[in-house]
């Protein structure tokens, strides 16, 4: 009998330790007075300082950001009604990158577009009215100059040596925000065709999933390195007043540097000019039947199906049926392939092609120094 009292008492001694134990370890509210004190302690303690260290992306941005302007437009339209004629002011948002440090800055024809004034607000603050210089219809793109000088010009980079994949970030003003940064990827490239709205059809577009809105047009579209690869241009939305959907699209670096420089020279873009480079030849698709016969991958490169005498083709030995394959080892898939590899340069400037000829099944090399277009054969477009 008290072998099984001491038993019992033992049991019992060891729940009531095991219980205040509990109790004694259990988490308990602290007093409002001493909470409050730890709380505001903690609070003001500094953040600790974290090392970007070699983030490539801010120093992108960093890069960029000081060649991008803000652009306000402001129009003038006249209205009727019971009093006469009143006039009503229209205003517009947009972006522009400045291209050199004496006041040249481009961006998008549609932002300035039957603009009375417009306003070009520096990262800094700082404003001043823009005068146009040219635009072009047909890529969007125009020039305005503001009478300042040391400006910092944005790096172009080479658009054709783009890869679907790599980073994408887009800076410009974004609903008239200011300057604001999105970051994404290159979706795709060399998109042909796009109508973006009734009165704008964009060929050889970049498409990002770098969110784009309203007020990013004539904005940058730059590369991981920081140089400008594009000119933000539309965006494909659910609505017409629908926002970024990672639809984005802009005009590839190395059109806006040839047409920008027509602008600047010419006061106007010089496509069906006679300032177009001129090969000579009129040329298609190669045929699905001649493509199967030389074993010629699908699509791949244009026959010769004209050459205009005395022309830089004619005078290089390109004949009738060549094909060409590639242009400074540019590959050309298609007759808009050709075209843009041809435009990239001007009169007087030297190509390569790579050319086969069916006759003979060997491919080799032609050197041709490319001309200005002749006033008459400005249908011979190549």
């Amino acid at each position: 009998m008290r072998r099984v009292t001491g038993i019992l008492l033992i049991f019992g001694v060891g729940i009531l330790s095991g219980w205040l134990l509990f109790l004694w370890r259990a988490p308990h509210a602290l007093p409002d007075s001493v909470a409050q004190k730890r709380a505001i302690e903690l609070l003001s303690q500094e953040a600790p300082a974290v090392d970007i260290g070699e983030n490539r992306i801010v120093k992108a941005v960093r890069r960029v950001d000081a060649t991008v302007v803000n652009i306000d437009t402001i129009s003038e339209t006249k209205r009727t009604d019971d009093l006469g004629y009143t006039t009503q002011e229209v205003r517009g948002k947009g972006s522009g990158v400045i291209l050199t440090s004496d006041g040249y800055i481009v961006t998008n024809r549609h932002v300035i577009d039957g603009a009375d004034r417009v306003r070009v607000t520096f990262h800094d603050g700082k404003w001043v009215y823009a005068r146009l210089i040219g635009s072009d219809s047909k890529t969007d793109l125009a020039v305005v100059r503001v009478d300042m000088a040391n400006l910092v010009p944005a790096e172009f980079g080479d658009s054709e040596g783009l890869q679907v994949g790599e980073w994408a970030i887009a800076i410009g003003n974004p609903l008239g925000l200011g300057s604001s940064t999105t970051v994404g990827v290159i979706s795709a490239l060399n998109r042909r065709n796009l109508r973006v709205d009734e009165n704008r059809v964009l060929d050889g577009a970049i498409q990002t999933d770098a969110a784009i809105n309203r007020g990013n047009s004539g904005g940058a579209l730059a590369n991981i390195n920081g140089q400008v690869v594009g000119i933000n241009t539309a965006i494909l939305s659910a609505g017409p007043q629908g926002g970024s959907i990672g639809l984005g699209f802009a005009i590839p670096s190395n059109t806006v540097r040839q047409v920008s420089r027509e602008i600047i020279q010419f006061g106007r873009p010089t496509t069906n000019s006679t300032h177009l480079p001129y090969l000579g030849i009129r040329f298609g698709q190669v045929s699905q039947a001649m493509a199967q016969r030389l074993n010629l991958e699908a699509h791949r490169g244009v026959m010769v199906y004209d050459v205009i005498p005395n022309s830089p083709a004619s005078q290089a030995g390109i004949q009738l049926d060549d094909i060409i394959l590639a242009i400074d080892d540019k590959v050309i898939g298609d007759r808009n392939d050709m075209t843009e590899a041809v435009q990239q340069h001007k009169g007087g400037e030297s190509v390569r092609l790579q050319v086969l000829r069916p006759t003979m099944q060997k491919q080799r090399d032609f050197v041709i120094k490319l001309q200005n277009m002749p006033d008459k054969n400005t249908s011979f477009v190549r």
